[in-house]
């Protein structure tokens, strides 16, 4: 009965291994982990953001990928049509079509934190205001030249 146990416990020790090892490596691919920090340049892509729930709740926003680290949006529909933000990024693989994009001003204070999900289509938002969250859906209206890992 000993022996079975063991037997039992190494192969599920060697299921977990042959599952958690490759997600843990391929996480690292897209992310860099542990030698270096990937980032994704988003230059040509036009993105749209539409949020039912949060701050920016039935506000739809184009935004424009100008440069390697220069977005410009602007709002399309909703109470926030016609406003403009111009802000530099950084855009960080953090899985499989997964992006964490940050906008942040010269002088480095951070404007926006976004979690862009395109394999499902959803994005999550978080400013600095009283209110700072916003969710909802993001799509490619066009890619640019780098791929989205």
């Amino acid at each position: 009965m000993g022996k079975a146990k063991l037997a039992i416990g190494a192969a599920v020790v060697a299921v977990v291994a042959a599952v958690a090892l490759p997600a843990s490596a391929g996480s690292g691919n897209i992310t860099g982990y542990p030698t270096k920090i990937a980032t994704v340049d988003l230059t040509g892509y036009k993105l749209q953001t539409f949020y039912p729930l949060g701050t920016n709740a039935v506000n739809t926003f184009d935004q424009d990928y100008v440069s390697s680290n220069h977005v410009s949006a602007v709002g399309v529909k909703g109470p926030g049509k016609g406003l403009v933000f111009k802000s530099k990024y950084i855009a960080m693989p953090v899985g499989h079509k997964l992006l964490m994009v940050t906008w942040y001003l010269a002088k480095g204070t951070i404007t926006d934190v976004f979690v862009m999900n395109f394999a499902t289509g959803i994005v999550s938002d978080v400013a600095p205001n009283k209110k700072p969250q916003s969710l909802g859906t993001v799509k490619i209206l066009k890619a640019g030249p780098h791929a989205i890992p």
